[in-house]
């Protein structure tokens, strides 16, 4: 039992920092949280090391506050960080499971993967030799991660025929932004705020304004949020002068912030595209926009995440006695002891991290959107998928692309080829499948026949994927339809 007390020291430490109403009571539980770890410990079956038991009770503490707050251990905290980074060591590819293997989904533009030739379509059935079949996609993508520079080898079957693939892992990075320019419009598709967002914005921003096109759509639909400070970034490039938005945080230890715009831009008209899974900082952003008047909302009502977190990492126990023994202070986070004592905790004298809600947001005229969320001027049903294509993401074919051509307009013609039932998988690479999806389509539209993407089938592919965007997605055409109503 006396090694569990330095852990409930530490849970109540915890209570005392981050929480006003269990401080009247956090020694009158000391003893039953003791007892309550003691009997955790003596009857769980398969028993369990004290840092576990540590790990468990901070779960258990932070996870039932909200939905939005959790403990994480150190390894945990690398891939949370990793993920909001957008960069992680691997191949480059997004996986799921299938009954055969790990289908790949998607190969990321100039990641290993790419290089070495690995497909959308293709099933992964082992990994340096150990099979992957019945294994769930975010297990077999731990095999495959690794440290960049190391090999990796997969076993593959591509129509029929099984191969083994070795690929050279390295530093990915998954783009969160694209975009497009068409006609007197710019369109930008922001995924996610991760680091290094509004540096890709900013180059679709160059271009946009190099074009001199003022009319922007500004795709958020199904952007869960990520980083204040890259939402921020991004609205201080499209948004007039004043407020982007206020965190209000609940603790006094805390300023309230509050971000502005400078309005050092070009102005533009925004229409934003939203649904009920744009949150966060996405919802930061399309506040701001419309709150500004420098755009509109299109779409569905917004999730409503008017709350925001902050990542502390927490000291082991054995580092919290030894500084606080030292200095006489009750604090549990690396932030506190180097802000208070100018005190660096090592790296084996951090236990994890606490992922924590701090406080709410403001939108420039002072809403909060929390469990509201944002409600577009046009409210449009959500878009339909054909052939499980996001319609709105297809770019025009440009150039002409004909057998063995590797490219993006590639890619987009196989996008609306399999949007349109002639092809089952896009993966830039035009092969026989290709080929034959595309003198199929040929036929069928009474085109020469000729498997060849030329300028007529080229023509003919982009006026299919605008009538797709027409019958599929309401608000994308909502959206150019209200912004043509502007002139340029």
């Amino acid at each position: 039992m006396k090694k569990l007390r330095g852990l409930v020291s530490l849970v109540l430490v915890i209570c005392f920092i981050f929480s006003a109403s269990p401080v009247a009571y956090a020694r009158e539980y000391g003893s039953y949280l003791e007892a309550m770890l003691g009997f955790m410990t003596e009857m769980y079956y398969e028993g369990f090391t004290e840092e576990e038991a540590l790990t468990a009770a901070l779960k258990g503490m932070f996870s039932q506050l909200d939905d939005y707050s959790g403990f994480y251990d150190k390894e945990e905290t690398k891939i949370y960080i990793d993920d909001l980074n957008n960069t992680y060591q691997g191949i480059g590819a997004s996986l799921e499971s299938s009954d055969t293997g790990i289908r790949v989904v998607e190969v990321f533009e100039d990641s290993p993967a790419e290089k070495s030739g690995l497909r959308p379509g293709d099933i992964i059935t082992a990994v340096d030799g150990k099979s992957v079949v019945g294994m769930d996609a975010a297990s077999a993508a731990t095999l495959i991660r690794g440290e960049s520079g190391t090999e990796v080898r997969l076993t593959i079957i591509r129509d029929g025929y099984q191969t083994d693939l070795s690929i050279i892992r390295g530093s990915v990075t998954n783009k969160s932004v694209s975009y497009r320019i068409e006609g007197r419009i710019g369109y930008i598709s922001i995924d996610s705020f991760d680091k290094g967002t509004s540096r890709e914005v900013n180059i679709a921003i160059e271009a946009i304004n190099k074009a001199g096109i003022k009319k922007i759509i500004l795709d958020l639909r199904g952007n869960p949020g990520g980083y204040v400070d890259e939402a921020v970034a991004v609205a201080r490039k499209l948004i007039p002068e004043g407020i982007v938005t206020t965190l209000d945080y609940k603790s006094e230890n805390y300023n309230d912030r509050v971000y502005r715009s400078y309005g050092n831009h070009p102005d533009y008209i925004i229409a934003v595209l939203v649904d009920e899974n744009s949150a966060s900082a996405s919802e930061i952003l399309a506040g701001a926009l419309e709150d500004s008047g420098a755009g509109f909302l299109v779409g569905q009502t917004t999730f409503g995440k008017g709350v925001f977190q902050n990542i502390f990492s927490i000291l082991t126990p054995e580092a919290y006695k030894k500084y606080n023994k030292i200095y006489g202070t009750n604090y549990v986070t690396d932030i506190e002891w180097m802000t208070y004592h100018g005190v660096f905790p090592e790296d084996d004298e951090i236990v994890g991290s606490v992922k924590l809600t701090t406080g709410h947001y403001l939108t420039p005229r002072g809403r909060s959107i929390n469990g509201i969320g944002l409600k577009p001027s046009f409210v449009e049903p959500n878009p339909s998928t054909p052939g499980g294509i996001n319609i709105s993401r297809v770019a025009p074919v440009n150039e002409n692309v004909e057998l063995n051509s590797y490219s993006n307009d590639v890619f987009n013609a196989e996008k609306i080829l399999k949007a349109a039932g002639y092809l089952d998988t896009a993966d830039r690479f035009f092969d026989d499948k290709t080929l034959e999806a595309v003198k199929k389509y040929q036929a069928d539209n009474k085109l020469p026949v000729t498997g060849r993407i030329e300028t007529e089938t080229r023509n003919k592919l982009n006026e299919t994927l605008y009538e797709f965007r027409r019958n599929n997605d309401k608000q994308y055409t909502k959206a150019l339809e209200v912004l043509n109503i502007f002139s340029d």
